[in-house]
């Protein structure tokens, strides 16, 4: 057997056992979203697996999976109580456009309009955020809108990955009617793999800007210090001692008084 076939063989081994990752990494993350509030936890930890997965990292599926949810839990759910409340008063504005007519109509509408597209940059990144990154609730949400807005390309794939099957069923229900079981078994997890390639691109980018600036911090910081320490020379240099000056004064009035009493002397001796 040639090099190249057994290559070829590893390959579709590796491939094939990617596959069954996913399977399996679904099945988990379908049997941890079963409490309402655990969601947010589990995508979670479903983009810590796949994000390193998309990296060709070995890591545990069963151990790796339970304990990113475990060690993200409470960020994650934080984070998670903050969207459903967005769909919450999306939810309540929705119904109560139904009884409202003229400028109050107009207005809900602004305010859903709003907070849907909030959402919608906001969500495709916050969880994959919250699987790499340590930093509070509000800054999470923050940053994950502001690093989708200045990365318009990578947003577009990750939101349209998850937006075009939903829309496919919102217009469609037969198309859910004969899929959804793919969603219960290995669907979930495929998207977010293929999601991950993209979002590892996008942290090593600014993981490579966050360690410039620091460097640049790191410089700047030496730069002031040196700075600092020349200015302390120069003034030690320059500095005159108040006694030294007194001393010096004391010895040229002592030089003039022997000098006087010199010249008063050599008088004395002329005159006799």
């Amino acid at each position: 057997m040639s090099q190249n076939e057994k290559k070829e063989k590893l390959t579709i081994f590796q491939k094939i056992d990617k596959f069954g990752d996913l399977f399996f990494l679904n099945l988990l993350f379908i049997i941890s979203c079963v409490p309402i509030i655990t969601i947010g936890a589990a995508v979670t930890a479903l983009y810590a697996y796949t994000i390193k997965l998309a990296k060709d990292e070995e890591t545990t599926l069963w151990k790796g999976y339970w304990k990113a949810f475990k060690d993200n839990f409470k960020p994650a759910t934080k984070a998670w109580i903050v969207v459903l409340v967005f769909a919450a008063i999306l939810y309540v504005l929705y119904v109560a456009s139904f009884g409202i007519t003229g400028i109050g109509y107009s207005v809900i509408l602004v305010i859903m309009a709003f907070i849907a597209i909030y959402l919608s940059f906001t969500l495709p990144l916050l969880f994959p955020m919250i699987a790499r990154y340590e930093n509070t609730t509000a800054n999470m949400f923050k940053n994950a809108f502001l690093i989708a807005i200045s990365n318009l390309g990578s947003w577009l794939y990750l939101f349209f990955i998850w937006a075009i099957p939903i829309a496919l069923y919102a217009t469609n229900k037969t198309i859910l009617y004969y899929t959804w079981v793919l969603w219960l078994v290995i669907l979930v997890a495929v998207l977010a793999y293929a999601g991950s390639f993209v979002i590892n691109k996008l942290f090593a980018k600014i993981e490579e800007a966050m360690e410039t600036k620091e460097k640049e911090q790191q410089e700047e910081r030496k730069t002031n210090k040196n700075k600092k320490t020349n200015e302390k020379k120069s003034i030690a240099v320059n500095y005159n001692n108040p006694a030294d000056d007194d001393t010096d004064e004391t010895d040229a009035i002592d030089k003039t008084d022997a000098i006087d009493a010199t010249e008063t002397a050599d008088e004395s001796d002329v005159d006799e």
